[in-house]
């Protein structure tokens, strides 16, 4: 602003807009990320200035005053995107790349809804939300600084429009002299050193074709993507997923525990159990994650084959980085579970009958299918491998699995079970036979 002069109306109007729009966004952003309004109401630039002169409450200070910053006394008219130059587009940008922030956020945390994502309930128990709000703060302050130069950029031109534009840089003057700039600080300090919401790590959509899986971070980004993706879209989880899921579980601990029967009978007995079931095959992106379990489970049994039988120090430690997905996997897979039953799209054997073709003096046994219920052996044992199978620091600590999604957040107020471990040989194929 510093380097440019006011134009054209349009862009004065755009900039005016866009300025208003940065505000609107940012106090959308607080809502989405501590979970409601901060203040029961928006209240005018008198009754904010009152609000901001008090000690405390930083967290309501900062939401009236970006409710207050965002308001003009006077409408102007909107502008094409095309017309738009100068700092008007820069900071039209900036309102769309912050609406982009509040997007990524409703996605996890929809208001008034329950969270969507394990990343969700984790910012729910209070994970990364400190750290966001400073994030938050630091765009505020930007958007102070511009305040302090849009009234003398409006001032510039000295002609009728000056009047025009009066409402906009009044508000401008509010903001910057206000006491917003001085909560923005104490939000910024007291964010650091708190967990930070990149730790969100936003999950693409699975591939179709799946991805070759190489490295740990392939292996890592296919299980964020897959796991993700179930838990946003449980009513589409088949047996198939159940069976890729304990499998890979059991893969991994089996790998980076050395198959130690106290950390892998969870995850084995959940394997065991999900192998005997049966269901519809997945279509769609449900059988592109699928796929991608099926990648990953490639690449761990490939490591079990190195030159001593067994995956090297460097190995080992490009698998744990997995362990931290286990949980969350698990107490996803048990909601798919829930939901698969719930649909009746889940399959057992039945007992065998006896049957004569017709012609034939001989009796066959013929094979039956039945649609599953919780009271079912092999449900029940699939349910208890992957509630029981909650990792052993957890269990210590009686923390929620998906509290790991942050380093150390507030403990959750429910334990959602997660999963620890199973074991069986991964470097053989994804039958898994049953004995009772």
């Amino acid at each position: 602003m510093g380097l440019s002069r006011a134009t054209t109306a349009a862009d004065i109007n755009a900039a005016v807009i866009a300025r208003s729009a940065i505000y609107t966004q940012l106090a959308r952003a607080t809502v989405l990320l501590v979970g409601g309004r901060p203040a029961a109401e928006a209240p005018d630039r008198a009754r904010a200035t009152a609000i901001l002169a008090r000690h405390g409450q930083s967290l309501t200070q900062l939401y009236v005053g970006l409710q207050a910053a965002a308001v003009i006394d006077r409408q102007f008219p909107a502008s094409s995107a095309a017309v738009v130059a100068g700092p008007a587009r820069w900071l039209r940008r900036a309102a769309d790349a912050i609406g982009v922030i509040g997007d990524i956020l409703a996605s996890h945390v929809p208001p008034g809804q329950t969270p969507r994502t394990p990343e969700g309930l984790a910012v729910r128990a209070g994970g990364g939300v400190q750290s966001g709000l400073a994030d938050i703060a630091r765009l505020t302050s930007a958007a102070i600084m511009i305040d302090v130069a849009l009234p003398g950029w409006l001032d510039q031109r000295r002609d009728h429009l000056t009047e025009i534009y009066r409402p906009a840089a009044e508000a401008a003057r509010w903001t910057a002299s206000s006491r917003l700039s001085a909560v923005t600080h104490e939000l910024i300090s007291l964010g650091r050193g708190q967990p930070r919401l990149h730790g969100l790590d936003v999950a693409r959509p699975p591939m179709n074709p799946a991805p070759a899986v190489s490295t740990a971070d392939d292996a890592v980004t296919a299980v964020s993507a897959a796991r993700t993706w179930m838990w946003q879209n449980t009513r589409e989880l088949t047996a198939v997923h159940l069976q890729l899921g304990t499998q890979l579980g059991l893969a991994v601990r089996v790998l980076s525990s050395a198959g130690h029967p106290e950390t892998t009978g969870s995850w084995r007995q959940a394997a065991i159990a999900a192998a005997d079931l049966r269901a519809t095959p997945p279509i769609g992106p449900a059988r592109d994650t699928a796929a991608e379990l099926t990648e990953v489970l490639r690449w761990l049994r490939s490591l079990s084959k190195g030159d001593h039988g067994g995956p090297g120090g460097r190995q080992l430690q490009q698998i744990s980085r997995l362990n931290s997905e286990l949980p969350i996997m698990a107490a996803t897979l048990h909601k798919g579970l829930s939901a698969a039953l719930q649909r009746r799209d889940l399959f057992v054997r039945d007992e065998g009958i006896l049957q004569r073709p017709v012609g034939s003096l001989i009796f066959r046994a013929a094979e039956r299918w039945r649609p599953a219920t919780r009271g079912d052996d092999v449900v029940q044992d699939l349910t208890h491998g992957l509630v029981q199978g909650q990792d052993a620091r957890s269990q210590r600590e009686n923390r929620s699995p998906l509290s790991s999604a942050f380093p150390s957040p507030p403990r959750p107020r429910t334990a959602i079970s997660g999963s620890s471990s199973a074991g069986f040989d991964p470097s053989s194929g994804p039958t898994v036979r049953r004995s009772r």
